[in-house]
């Protein structure tokens, strides 16, 4: 996991969820949520980006006057820290680190606030120990400056005071920072208690504290660290009481953490971070938040069908009044399909059936520019209303479904805020538009079969009435015997009989007016135009939410990739 390609790799996850918990699509996230998962955020950084050779970094942290100062002296041999019993001495952080180790797990902004001691002690080569400032200090940038410490620390040394091993201040921070790092418990001082007895009380009442944590298995080592600390000339100083775990703390530190085990702390310690963060995330985005989202959309598209159906019968006499208008379009659409003398006929039927305007633009092949906006019109005048009306409740009745499934609102009313009237009846009737169109060109192979019999038959038939009319005239002529403008009346009148009987059949055979239409073009076109603008709204609303929860989730599993190699590697 410690290569430059995954250290990229978890950078850019954790960039990604950042940037979705601050600045969500579609989930509600509180201020408050936002704050912890960004504490978690902050913490897996330290764990994971550090570097490429595990360094534990082992903070002492602890109240004032615990004696954390005087401890890291001890460990070190010298005076590398000031100490006071009484004030606050540590107002930056005291790292002792081996000299092969610059920066540990510290960020380029820590290290700006620590001074460090280096050292070539083999012993304790993979480990840095920190001195923090005090948890209970009233410096708010000297407990932030320790919380920072702390969630990049793999082992913290709790160092206590008999004094003032109860504080409450102190406590407070530990409920949260024992959940995330290994942790051991120091009663330092124990010179100053009077006697074995309250030894072991303070001792009983620090486990059951941690226990209270869920730590009751943490080691307590209780010492003198005043003890262990000699003067400029090097006596150590006559403090010996009758308990004291310098050694096995030292050893604990030197030995027992050793580079397999301080990887385990480590590995532990991400995996404290990867679950609190699924945790966190899994009360925001719950994991049956993509069903009940699909359930959502499945209710809206169907209800949005029915609402379409509802809308179409409340503005039934408008869209009935558009379609009487686009019928006779249609069937001149239809009409120009045959061809030879039958056209013709037909081309006068519609100008005697639907008037010489109309007739005039087809045959010269204009487009209707203007059915658009008359269809338009003709809705708008009655319909605007009753759009707005229907999909006002389409939008609180979805907003209702969101709520019942403990969905996020806010996006679904950003996406909704503005219900345009006029903009649905423009796009039912373009809708209508195009569905006039697609009736007007679409014709069965059975429908093409009548027209190219019906139009070849009324070629053929005028065509045997002339041939036979100027074959009477032309016999008539030279006999003597002719007849005049008789004939022609009589052809004329069998022509146009012919011309009658055939159009009769041609209706028979091949529907027009509404039947054209197949169902009605109006309410069919209503009910798309509703269910496709609900649908828009829902599949935003769904791409949205979904995103955010890919957003939030996909970066642990690129976290808990990482764990899961480390341990393949061990």
């Amino acid at each position: 996991m410690n290569d430059d390609l995954t250290k990229r790799s978890i950078t850019r996850a954790l960039e990604r969820l950042s940037e979705r918990i601050q600045t969500p699509r579609a989930l509600a996230i509180r201020p408050y949520e936002k704050a912890l998962i960004e504490s978690f955020i902050e913490r897996a950084r330290g764990q994971w980006l550090g570097p490429s050779e595990p360094v534990l970094t082992v903070a002492l942290a602890g109240g004032t006057g615990a004696g954390k100062s005087t401890l890291i002296n001890a460990f070190a041999g010298t005076v590398i820290a000031e100490a006071s019993a009484i004030r606050p001495t540590t107002r930056q952080l005291q790292a002792y680190h081996h000299q092969d180790d610059s920066l540990g797990a510290l960020t380029e902004e820590l290290a700006s606030k620590a001074t460090f001691v280096a050292h070539d002690r083999p012993e304790l080569r993979h480990k840095m120990l920190v001195d923090t400032p005090d948890l209970d200090s009233f410096m708010v940038q000297h407990r932030a400056t320790t919380k920072s410490l702390l969630k990049r620390s793999g082992l913290v040394l709790y160092v206590f005071s008999p004094e003032r091993y109860l504080e409450e201040r102190t406590w407070s921070i530990l409920r949260t920072e024992t959940e995330f790092s290994a942790s051991a418990a120091i009663l330092n001082k124990v010179d100053r208690i009077g006697s074995p007895e309250e030894l072991e009380q303070i001792t009983e009442d620090l486990r059951a504290h941690f226990a209270a944590l869920g730590h009751g298995d943490i080691r307590i080592f209780r010492l003198c660290a005043r003890a262990h600390v000699p003067d400029p000339s090097g006596v150590l100083p006559n403090l010996a009481s009758d308990v004291d775990d310098m050694v096995a703390l030292r050893a604990y530190l030197e030995r027992e953490l050793h580079g397999s085990e301080i990887a385990r702390l480590l590995r532990r310690q991400r995996e404290a971070v990867i679950s609190h963060l699924r945790a966190e995330i899994d009360r925001i985005a719950p994991p049956t938040l993509s069903s009940k989202l699909e359930e959502v959309a499945r209710l809206a598209t169907a209800r949005a069908s029915e609402a379409g159906t509802r809308l179409a019968g409340t503005i039934a006499e408008p869209l009935a009044a558009v379609e009487a208008e686009l019928v006779p379009l249609l069937i001149m659409h239809r009409h120009e399909r045959f061809w030879g003398p039958f056209r013709f006929w037909l081309a006068f039927c519609d100008f005697i059936s639907f008037g010489l305007t109309n007739l005039v633009r087809r045959s010269i092949g204009r487009r209707q520019t203007d059915r658009p906006s008359l269809i338009e019109s003709t809705l708008d005048r009655a319909a605007r209303g009753a759009v707005e009306v229907v999909l006002r409740s389409q939008v609180r009745e979805i907003q209702d479904l969101l709520y019942a499934n403990s969905l996020p609102i806010e996006r679904w009313r950003e996406l909704t805020a503005n219900v345009d009237g006029t903009g649905l009846i423009t796009e039912i009737s373009q809708e209508i538009e195009a569905g006039f169109e697609l009736a007007a060109v679409r014709l069965s192979e059975q429908g093409r079969s009548i027209i190219g019999f019906a139009s070849s038959l009324g070629g053929l038939v005028p065509s045997a009435f002339v041939v036979i009319g100027l074959f009477v005239m032309t016999r008539d002529l030279f006999s003597g015997t002719y007849a005049g403008l008789t004939l022609l009346w009589h052809l004329l009148a069998m022509m146009i009989l012919f011309f009658l009987a055939l159009q009769g059949l041609v209706a028979v055979l091949l529907p027009g007016g509404t039947r054209w239409f197949g169902p009605s073009l109006g309410p069919q076109s209503v009910s798309r135009v509703i269910s496709r603008t609900v649908d828009l709204w829902v599949d935003a609303y769904r791409t949205d939410l979904l995103a955010d929860i890919a957003d939030l989730r996909e970066p642990l599993n690129v976290l808990q990739t990482a764990v899961n190699a480390e341990e393949q590697s061990l």
